[in-house]
């Protein structure tokens, strides 16, 4: 891993250099091209009237023809005057009828007119380029100009002026002391750039290796290592999102984790609460088919054996019924069936139930603002579960002589609920009711052995409504409160 990671950052220096360098050339190339070009529009437009000075003050077209010492006066004096421009006198058609040069040396002998026509027309203002008679194939700059005799067009006189443009631009450019300093200034230019280019490549280069220590410490099982924040990172939407993942993951590893050990407590607790009542119904049932084989029994007795099996066996269904409905409602696609109704009506119905049951053990019930008529949007048999679940666990650890009191307040939002009943309440059951489900993975609290199926289904009713739930416990005092948002407040009349 590591040798290809150090490939890959040579393989990203080698393409910079040569990016660099293949930039470089084509900027030298771009402005010696530039720059002659330059030259010879300027040499164009300096002398674009010298066709025009000869057609005016020299111009060697007569009647009969040309005239060749004026001509030849007009090739010595612009040999003398500028020896880069060469002077062709063309017809009214753009052939050649006189020029200095040996004849061997014309390659071209009718000039094309268009460019010749555009030049005159814009006063030698645009830029544009003719053959060259000696050397066609190259286009060069010039100056033209007509000539008339008797007001009518007798020819025109054709003028290279560029005939050691090529080579006087060459050696302008390279001999040139500017031109030396800027290929100096380019020079170092190019060497900061391979050298800022390598510092910034190495630069990579350590994050990278950083990166790649802290995936193997990851891969070793070092599941709590992190990068460090560093928003000036090129590689820090990359580490962010590794630390987001390994975040996640670890969240769901202990959940998993917290999952595997709730499970391990509730099947020990569900094991044992099936246990109990499984033995007693088995010890009646074995007691009556003793009496039954020894007939000592009478069918009073055997009304009553069989009243206790049928008690215990209804436990037993409880506890099923619990077990499948709390398999239902962690299913990921269930959703309470979510329907607006008064909570104190449903409070109520189950307060009078719940009390005859605390009359035999001789418990005080009391319930303060039971007639309060606000509406909540829930799953109603839900939270009629919730209500008795509620009750029966007071009314299992209310002691014989003690009191359960239930209280309803609310204020413009907000419906709070209060069961409080004399018992006693492990730490342990208090903490895990008290914490919500993503707290308690990251805190990797479990639910305790002790936490029965009735506050379990309680709490995942709540948790699937929104709705909060905690427990205080104060000198052999319990409270259980849970907090529903207020629907809407109707009159019953």
């Amino acid at each position: 891993m590591i040798k290809s990671k150090l490939d890959l950052f040579r393989r990203i220096s080698i393409l910079i250099f040569i990016l660099v360098t293949v930039l470089s050339l084509l900027f030298i190339a771009i402005t010696y091209f530039t720059t002659k070009e330059f030259y010879q529009s300027s040499t164009q437009l300096t002398d674009k009237d010298v066709a025009a000075h000869i057609a005016k003050f020299a111009s060697p077209f007569e009647a009969q023809g040309i005239n060749k010492t004026i001509a030849d006066s007009v090739f010595y004096n612009a040999m003398v005057l500028n020896p880069n421009i060469e002077v062709y006198f063309l017809d009214t058609a753009g052939k050649i009828m006189y020029y200095q040069a040996p004849d061997s040396l014309i390659k071209l002998h009718t000039i094309p007119l268009n460019n010749i026509q555009k030049l005159i027309q814009s006063k030698g203002e645009t830029y544009i380029k003719g053959p060259d008679p000696k050397l066609p194939s190259q286009q060069k700059v010039f100056s033209a100009a007509e000539v008339y005799s008797n007001e009518k067009l007798a020819g025109y006189i054709y003028v290279i002026l560029g005939s050691n443009v090529s080579t006087n631009s060459s050696n302008m450019l390279f001999g040139s002391n500017a031109m030396r300093l800027a290929l100096i200034v380019f020079a170092i230019i190019i060497v900061l750039s391979i050298l800022l280019s390598t510092i910034y490549v190495n630069r990579l280069q350590r994050s990278f290796k950083r990166i790649i220590a802290v995936l193997n410490e990851y891969m070793k099982g070092n599941l709590d290592i992190r990068f460090n924040r560093n928003e000036k990172d090129e590689f820090a939407p990359i580490t962010d999102s590794f630390n987001q993942m390994a975040t996640l993951l670890s969240y769901n590893i202990e959940k998993l984790k917290q999952t595997e050990q709730e499970r391990r407590n509730f099947i020990a607790t569900i094991s044992h609460d099936l246990r109990t009542p499984l033995s007693v119904a088995k010890g009646y049932t074995e007691t009556a088919l003793t009496k039954i084989n020894d007939n000592t029994i009478n069918k009073t007795e055997i009304d009553a054996f069989i009243q206790l099996v049928y008690k215990k066996l209804q436990q037993i269904e409880v506890m099923v019924q619990n077990l499948f409905d709390l398999s239902r409602m962690e299913s990921v696609h269930f959703s309470p069936n979510k329907e607006a109704f008064i909570f104190s009506e449903i409070l109520i119905e189950a307060f009078h139930i719940a009390e005859r049951k605390a009359s035999e053990k001789n418990i005080a019930m009391h319930c303060t603002g039971c007639e309060d008529i606000s509406w909540i949007n829930a799953d109603i048999r839900m939270m009629e579960r919730v209500v008795q679940n509620l009750f029966d666990n007071a009314l299992k650890y209310t002691p014989e002589h003690g009191s359960i009191s239930i209280r309803i307040e609310k204020d413009e939002y907000t419906l709070t609920v209060s069961f409080r009943n004399n018992g006693v309440l492990g730490d342990e059951l208090i903490e895990w009711i008290n914490i919500a489900n993503a707290q308690a993975v990251a805190l990797k609290i479990v639910k305790p052995a002790n936490a029965g199926l009735g506050l379990l289904i309680v709490k995942k009713i709540l948790e699937l409504h929104n709705y909060s739930f905690h427990v205080t416990y104060m000198n052999g005092l319990v409270c259980f409160s849970m907090q529903m948002e207020i629907y809407s407040q109707l009159s019953l009349s």
